[in-house]
């Protein structure tokens, strides 16, 4: 998505007050459940919670806890492969993905204990034929913690080529040699140590070292030094298909349904995220682990021992684990995502405790960002002791019928109920807006919002000029005579003509306004300074294209109406039923039934 500055790149930066910026970070990662020994009647228990999940259509995949080696799944549900009635659980065999991080790490922990790595050694002391290029002079624990600055494969903005990825290439098998020929001549982001940078290639790395290191093939290393001593080398693979185990099929949405996602041969990720195992085998390497019969307690300490923040608040990256203090406790975490695949991983090592989520069915590449933020927020959930349900209790029946119609919301914002032959609801807008926006259309009162909402009308009226007469002096002068007037030529240019605007959200000194326009919004942040007057501006967020706007709507065991965003990349939305009939929205707003026509 286009960022577009309030001002012209060329004008000085205006004073921001409290930031309002959005922040999104995504760890190419994944995880699998850990424990050790699953007996039958722990994973014949289901709680059941997800129930309302997977009727929605959020959860197909599997969640447990183990705590000192005993396993509760918490649910499992949904098809683990395509064509086939085996369904999602412990012993069926997943795609680890990123989670092959935490392996390599350990088995480079274990070569630091065996004398046979030095974790301040550089690359080219292992690898002599790339002493020329740019990451030679990278350490193992810069690599370890993502701070080399290698670039990374699988991601954007890496310096390595703007082209999508092509999934028929990545289908197919590769050596580990051309791997490192796709990132070795490109400079690094930034001075090895500076900062972190999540990377594959620097995991891609670490895995042809450990072969240097032990004169053995990556997996074979692998085996011998971390999963042979934890008794799982059969539930553990560098392969497509496990043997012995059914194989999970990962799904992704595209429409309507659910499709087979593309399939990245391991030998494309290699060491980054190429392992297949079972949740049960993870379990029990992941009790292992914990219980010190893998490592050292010194070597676990240094491998948890935090060593640069990432861009998550309270959260660091260690060596191979994502690290976090929760009430004193701390947790190491690997979270992450293929195509159709999302997973997350908390240990508590302190209480040899464990929880694991994964989905095999998930929204596409645009979107699968939402998928993640529903697992993390279903198994953080499970960690804290709470019920994993992240939608609230649908009623038994779809059915709808008693709500069907249109109805009005202001500024003649107009939205249809109806049911289809299925009984599943479906809410529609007429195209100029989406529902999605519901919970910034409720209208903020006070001094505040109408000095923004008039400043805004005198800039939509009058550009430059009009805005200005809202400054500061300190704004004033520090804005370029018809900057404003560049930056409204801006939003019309991307987003179509001007509609209207109203201000949703007022603090004491701070208000955000929505800019609708044909072809999207813009949200506007307006810093005040003592004396009432603008004194900065600052994008909050914007929508290049308005959402679709057909969504699916459920009636509620409590007999609220619910409206899931999820599917679409927004917010859900709730609404109680009035007794004339109305809907009355969570953000204020109120939607009045029309006549029939």
């Amino acid at each position: 998505m286009k960022y577009i500055p309030l001002l012209p790149e060329r004008a000085p930066c205006l004073p921001s007050g409290k930031s309002r910026l959005r922040r999104s970070a995504t760890l190419l990662i994944s995880a699998i459940l850990l424990a050790a020994g699953i007996t039958g009647q722990a994973a014949a228990e289901s709680a059941a919670d997800l129930a309302d999940d997977a009727r929605v259509g959020r959860f197909s995949g599997v969640v447990a806890t183990a705590e000192r080696g005993i396993v509760h799944v918490v649910d499992a549900r949904g098809a683990a492969a395509a064509g086939s009635d085996i369904v999602n659980g412990a012993q069926v065999a997943y795609p680890l993905a990123s989670v092959t991080k935490v392996l390599t790490a350990t088995t480079v922990m274990r070569l630091v204990e065996d004398g046979r790595i030095d974790l301040t050694d550089t690359v080219a002391n292992y690898l002599p034929e790339y002493a020329d290029r740019p990451f030679a002079g990278v350490t193992i624990a810069q690599l370890l913690s993502h701070t080399g600055g290698v670039p990374s494969l699988l991601k954007n903005d890496q310096g390595l080529g703007d082209e999508p990825l092509d999934f028929n290439v990545l289908a197919l098998p590769t050596s580990t040699s051309a791997l490192i020929d796709q990132f070795s001549a490109a400079p690094l982001l930034f001075e090895p140590g500076a900062r972190y940078s999540y990377s594959n290639s620097g995991y891609i790395l670490l895995g042809r070292i450990i072969e240097v290191a032990t004169g053995m093939p990556y997996y074979s290393a692998l085996d011998a030094l971390v999963l042979a001593p934890a008794g799982v080398s059969k539930e553990f693979c560098l392969c497509r298909d496990l043997s012995g185990y059914p194989n999970a099929t990962a799904f992704e949405r595209r429409g309507d349904s659910f499709l087979p996602a593309p399939v990245i041969d391991p030998s494309q990720t290699f060491s980054a995220a190429g392992v297949r195992a079972t949740p049960e085998g993870l379990l029990k390497w992941s009790e292992a682990l914990m219980a010190g019969r893998i490592l050292a307690p010194e070597s676990l300490e240094r491998m948890w021992t935090p060593v640069t923040p990432t861009r998550n608040p309270g959260e660091s990256f260690a060596l191979g684990w994502l690290v976090r203090d929760v009430d004193g406790v701390r947790q190491v975490a690997h979270d992450g995502t293929m195509p159709g695949t999302v997973s997350y991983l908390v240990l508590t090592p302190a209480e040899h405790r464990a929880v694991f989520g994964d989905l095999n069915r998930t929204l596409d590449l645009d979107h699968i960002t939402d998928s993640e933020a529903y697992l993390r927020q279903l198994v953080s959930s499970v960690v804290a002791g709470n019920a994993p349900a992240t939608v609230p209790a649908l009623a038994l029946s779809l059915t709808g019928q008693t709500l069907e119609g249109a109805y009005r919301l202001p500024e003649d914002r107009i939205f249809t109920l109806q049911t289809d032959a299925m009984g599943q609801i479906w809410l529609e807008t007429d195209g100029s807006w989406s529902v999605l926006q519901l919970p910034k259309l409720v209208h903020a009162d006070g001094p505040l919002a109408e000095d923004a909402a008039e400043a805004i009308t005198d800039w939509a009226k009058n550009g430059h000029t009009g805005l200005a007469e809202h400054f500061s002096q300190k704004m004033a002068a520090n804005v370029p005579a018809g900057a404003m007037d560049a930056t409204w030529s801006q939003f019309i240019e991307q987003f179509g003509a001007y509609r209207r605007h109203h201000v949703y959200s007022v603090t004491d000194d701070f208000a955000e306004v929505r800019i609708d326009f044909d072809r999207g919004s813009m949200d506007i942040g307006i810093v005040y300074d003592d004396g009432g007057q603008i004194n900065g501006l600052q994008p909050v967020g914007q929508e290049v294209e308005m959402p679709a706007t057909r969504l699916r709507a459920w009636v509620t065991a409590e007999g609220n109406l619910w409206i899931d965003g999820f599917l679409h990349g927004g917010p859900d939305v709730s609404a109680s039923i009035d007794s004339d009939g109305g809907l009355t929205f969570q953000s204020g707003q109120r939607a009045i039934p029309q006549p029939a026509r």
